[in-house]
């Protein structure tokens, strides 16, 4: 009677395989084996590697695009320096002017603008403008909403200017190198756009001493004048002379004190004080009996020097004009005027101005 077992038979004991590692098949030569499904995951739930590569390409893309922007920056500046330069020598050609001025463009991007038919602002300085005896030191201009007229590049027209705004300069530098041959000396005046002229005149021997007032006004939309008045002609510690219609003659104190007083009435007639102003017949009279005037070392020819003195011809030495050209366009021109410490500046502005 055989026996029966519950173990395992002898003949069917076998040693059973290890499961492949993750490592690899454990067989010799093979390295290991990419699952897929046991790599780890990227943030997004995505691997690594094709995340990686989406990045290089945004790096790629913005670095080709910043080369591209930097380029059409950099043809647009070019553009603005080519503008730039033709402009200043159509100014200065158009102005006859000594000196190239300076512009400068003031609009980005300018290609664009000038695609779309505008400007949005362009600033001027044109130095040492000729403006008739004198010359402008200085034309500063700023222009605001620039509408070019006609068809871009080869059709342009002109230019409607929205709004025109500047100042024109007059340096007292300049005036006095300019004004009296350098005699005469130009300082702002206490009273409101007044300006004082000071300057030197040989007068019978002596150097007498040109003090005036000067009023400056504008004479027009284009124009700025300068009229003297109140003319002096003063010869130090003796005399003022005030030449014109009721001017006369005025001794200074120490002058007077030295002057016969009865005598001076006695000759002239009336009751003149050697203190006061002696103008008119007073004054003809002291030319004709220089004696009495001797003491206080006022001599004839003095007297005679100081009579032929007009006012007008001195005047005239130190008044100038300024003028800007009469042609320019629209209600182009000048405002208001002031007289500062440097100089006589006046406002420059206008609105829709056509130029071209």
């Amino acid at each position: 009677m055989a026996m029966i077992s519950n173990g395992p038979s002898a003949d069917t004991t076998a040693p059973i395989p290890a499961a492949p590692s993750a490592e690899g098949t454990g067989r010799p030569g093979e390295g290991p084996v990419d699952g897929g499904a046991d790599r780890p995951a990227g943030p997004d739930g995505t691997g690594g590697k094709p995340r990686r590569r989406t990045v290089r390409r945004l790096v790629k893309t913005a670095g080709a695009l910043a080369v591209v922007l930097a380029f059409l920056a950099l043809g647009d500046r070019w553009a603005v320096l080519y503008a730039e330069n033709m402009a200043a020598e159509k100014v200065q050609e158009a102005l006859k002017l000594r000196a190239e001025p300076e512009v400068h463009i003031d609009s980005f991007p300018f290609l664009g603008q000038v695609a779309m038919g505008g400007l949005d602002h362009v600033a001027v300085n044109i130095p040492d403008v000729p403006a008739g005896r004198v010359s402008l030191a200085q034309v500063k201009a700023s222009v605001d909403d620039i509408r070019i007229v006609g068809s871009l590049p080869s059709s342009v027209k002109g230019a409607d200017l929205g709004t025109v705004r500047g100042d024109v300069f007059l340096d007292f530098d300049d005036l006095n190198r300019e004004v009296g041959a350098s005699q005469v000396r130009l300082t702002p005046g206490p009273e409101r756009n007044t300006v004082l002229a000071h300057g030197e005149l040989p007068v019978a021997g002596k150097q007498a001493e040109v003090r005036a007032r000067a009023q400056v006004r504008r004479t027009d939309d284009h124009g700025v004048a300068l009229t003297v008045a109140d003319t002096k002609l003063v010869v130090p510690g003796l005399l003022t002379y005030t030449p014109g219609k009721g001017g006369g003659l005025q001794l200074t104190a120490p002058a007077a004190e030295k002057v016969d007083e009865d005598a001076l009435q006695q000759a002239t007639g009336e009751r003149t004080r050697p203190e006061g102003m002696l103008k008119g017949r007073v004054l003809d009279t002291l030319v004709e009996h220089p004696s009495l005037l001797e003491p206080a070392g006022v001599d004839t020819s003095l007297l005679q020097g100081l009579q032929k003195v007009r006012e007008p011809k001195v005047a005239q030495e130190m008044e100038f004009a300024a003028r800007l050209p009469d042609d320019l366009p629209g209600d182009l021109g000048l405002r208001e005027i002031k007289v500062t410490d440097e100089g006589i500046a006046a406002q420059l502005t206008g609105t829709d101005v056509r130029v071209g």
